[in-house]
């Protein structure tokens, strides 16, 4: 057993809420010898003069006060202070047996009463041992103070350290004085004797050196008129945060530049293309021209969303796919096509709107060369979903005069096709034409986990949204 009387290395002056050895032992001991003398004079006196009945109680206050306040002397104060009990009766009343057993009763007595406050007394002790070393040794920062005063009678390293202060020796001010504004102080003590609790709370602190670092704290009621509080130091953690925030705001202006300028580039791109068409000596020339601008065009704007975009990496379906079909129309000799888009909710990565975008760059610039020649009012149908299987759904449809009845996919040679194989090949997915009142496409392909994230549309919204359930 550690000796008790060895002050507890966190403590500083004052009242301590959970300690029962005495703040000046050397005091307490010469007051219980001083009670223990006077008891033993107060006994003879009593003795002598023939009472003896309530006496022998007075020997137990020094007793059960050595037992308490220094427990490894409790036994000796209890058969120093009972033998003192017997020879007083010897002295004082001879040889009376009833006398005497009856004393050695009592010192019995005492010896019992002093081995239980023992007992008790280093139970204590062992519990103030164990709440000592939790409370020097943990992690976060930890205080008790007096609520009406604000001294602080406790505090362990790790609330003192972050602050500039070696020891609690080390002149540590009031609580309040830690706190950049008084009120705050008071709003803490305030919720803690109102509720009880208080949790997660964050304040600005005060070090040794006049600069603030920034700490959550909790705090609870502790043993009446104390405060308990707990510190979590994320000074640190927060300018690693503001700095990893700041580093990312750089990458992501960086990115969106870099967008910018690829789009910039890709619309030189289509200028040379397109002064390549004016010097094109025929239709099919000019229309290859066309369609070379037409795909880069695609990629174009998906790099413009890019850096539009608040997601960073993802476009939204429903902007891109609606603005790409209305550019796409423009630029036709097909005017008034009413074009539908449905892919709201849906963001996709680079890696999946590029073939998506290139794909139905080649669906739509088909159906508007192809599909509308008796068709008055031309409608392009697009529908994008996600279903629960982590497949992504994409419908493309017309109301044109749909596929040839001789069209087989497998032996068509056009380089739109086979870039639309290529691109679904791309994509990992499954391609399926059909014709319908028009030609519908449906074209099947798994998703980025990040992706998945996203999608909020459905494959049962699909149905609803498109003719996809008229398919046999």
């Amino acid at each position: 057993m550690d000796d008790p009387m060895n002050p507890d290395p966190v403590q500083q002056g004052g009242i301590n809420p959970f300690v029962q050895i005495p703040e000046d032992p050397k005091t307490m001991r010469l007051l219980i010898v001083l009670i223990a003398a006077a008891t033993v004079i107060i006994g003879a006196i009593s003795l002598s003069e023939g009472i003896g009945d309530l006496y022998p109680y007075l020997f137990l206050l020094p007793i059960v006060m050595t037992a308490y306040f220094f427990p490894r002397y409790g036994i000796a104060a209890s058969v120093i202070m009972g033998l003192s009990l017997v020879l007083l009766n010897i002295i004082f009343l001879g040889n009376n047996l009833h006398v005497l057993s009856l004393a050695c009763f009592t010192f019995a007595v005492f010896l019992g009463i002093g081995g239980i406050v023992t007992m008790l007394s280093e139970n204590i002790a062992g519990l103030k041992k164990r709440y000592q070393d939790i409370f020097a040794m943990s992690e976060a920062g930890m205080i008790i103070f007096d609520r009406e005063t604000g001294k602080i009678t406790e505090a362990n390293p790790s609330f003192l350290t972050p602050l500039g202060y070696t020891s609690p020796q080390s002149g540590i001010p009031l609580f309040s004085e830690f706190f950049e504004r008084p009120e705050q102080y008071r709003e803490l003590t305030g919720d803690v004797v109102a509720t009880g609790r208080v949790t997660d709370r964050k304040y600005l602190l005060k070090t040794a050196s006049g600069t603030l670092r920034q700490f959550q704290v909790s705090a609870c009621v502790f043993f009446g008129q104390f405060i308990l509080c707990t510190f979590a130091d994320f000074t640190e953690r927060r300018r690693y945060e503001d700095t990893l925030r700041q580093s990312l705001a750089e990458k992501e202006i960086l990115i969106k530049e870099v967008h910018h300028r690829v789009k910039n580039n890709m619309q030189v791109i289509m200028s040379l293309l397109e002064l390549n068409a004016l010097k094109a000596e025929n239709e099919r020339e000019r229309s290859q021209y066309a369609e070379m601008q037409g795909r880069v065009m695609t990629m174009a704007l998906i790099h413009e969303k890019l850096y539009q975009s608040p997601v960073a990496g993802s476009i939204n379906a429903q902007d891109y796919f609606s603005d790409l079909l209305k550019n796409i129309v423009s630029a036709s000799a097909t005017p008034g096509v009413r074009c539908v888009v449905k892919a709201s909710g849906i963001f996709l990565d680079i890696d999946r709107a590029i073939p998506c975008g290139l794909i139905i760059n080649e669906l739509a610039t088909n159906s508007l060369k192809y599909a509308f020649r008796e068709i008055a009012k031309a409608e392009l149908h697009l529908t994008l979903g996600e279903g629960g299987d982590g497949v992504c759904t994409l419908i493309f449809f017309d109301n044109g005069s749909g596929l040839p009845p001789t069209y087989r996919t497998a032996g068509e040679e056009t380089l739109g096709i086979r870039l639309i194989h290529m691109l679904v090949r791309q994509l990992r997915g499954e391609i399926l034409m059909t014709n319908h009142d028009g030609t519908h496409v449906r074209i099947q392909f798994p998703l980025s986990s990040h992706e998945l994230e996203s999608h909020t549309v459905s494959c049962d919204q699909i149905a609803e949204q498109t003719t996809i359930s008229r398919w046999a």
